[in-house]
């Protein structure tokens, strides 16, 4: 789709750098741009990585802290979002406007608990994430899992977005290390907790070992596999597919 094409990428995180890679790996001269203060480490040979950029006109780029400008035939934002869920009715009584809140355990619209919203959270892996949020929506369309009172829901609910008032409020559903006492705490209600949700220190060191990892080795850190060791209690690496090339 952009061969031959000079594709500027906006954004360092995983989806810019994921980007970023795969266009490489396919022939495509592409290249980097984010408000990082160091080079992001573990990027494709060749690639320039420029300042976050201020202007875009004429069909050129201008960067900050650089007078040049700059000529790209594709430019691709990895920059993220703000959720936007305007269509809602006024009265199902949840402000749409960068999150969606309140929304009891991060999921259940406390006036009406029939209706749920999905993977809001930043900063957790969303397979098993989204998979616990499911089970607890099935138990409550079920009858099998009772909740308060609205007002409770409610007060609880507004807690959340208020539990780090020193960051913007699209942080405030963050969760990383937190995920996982989120994960069990579902899985509990639900009554499947597995053993795996058990060992907390096992999960949160894979997490962190995985997330350095990849800032590291953005190329290459998907080709390593893990196995939990119940006498141990850690994930033991397995298997890197990056030392058979």
């Amino acid at each position: 789709m952009y061969e031959g094409q000079h594709v500027l990428v906006v954004g360092a995180h995983a989806s810019g750098t994921d980007l970023l890679i795969d266009l490489c790996e396919h022939g495509v001269k592409a290249d980097i741009s984010h408000r990082k203060p160091e080079p992001k480490l573990g990027l494709p040979s060749g690639v320039v990585q420029y300042p976050e950029p201020i202007l875009f006109a004429g069909g050129y780029v201008y960067f900050k802290g650089d007078d040049k400008r700059y000529k790209f035939d594709v430019v691709i934002f990895a920059t993220g979002y703000d959720t936007n869920l305007q269509y809602l009715d006024p009265e199902c009584l949840i402000e749409t406007d960068v999150i969606p809140r309140p929304l009891y355990k991060f999921a259940i619209n406390p006036k009406y608990p029939t209706m749920a919203i999905f993977n809001q959270c930043c900063f957790v892996a969303p397979f098993p994430f989204c998979e616990y949020q499911a089970l607890y929506y099935r138990g409550i369309l079920l009858g099998q899992i009772k909740l308060d009172s609205f007002e409770e829901l409610s007060s609880k609910a507004w807690e959340l977005v208020k539990r780090k008032p020193d960051l913007h409020l699209k942080y405030q559903y963050g969760l990383h290390l937190d995920q996982f006492e989120y994960n069990k705490e579902l899985a509990e209600i639900c009554g499947i907790l597995l053993e795996l949700e058990n060992n907390m220190d096992a999960l949160c060191d894979l997490y962190d070992r995985v997330g350095m990892d990849r800032s590291a080795n953005p190329s290459t850190y998907r080709n390593k596999e893990y196995d939990f060791e119940r006498e141990s209690g850690v994930f033991n690496l397995t298997q890197d597919w990056n030392c058979m090339h």
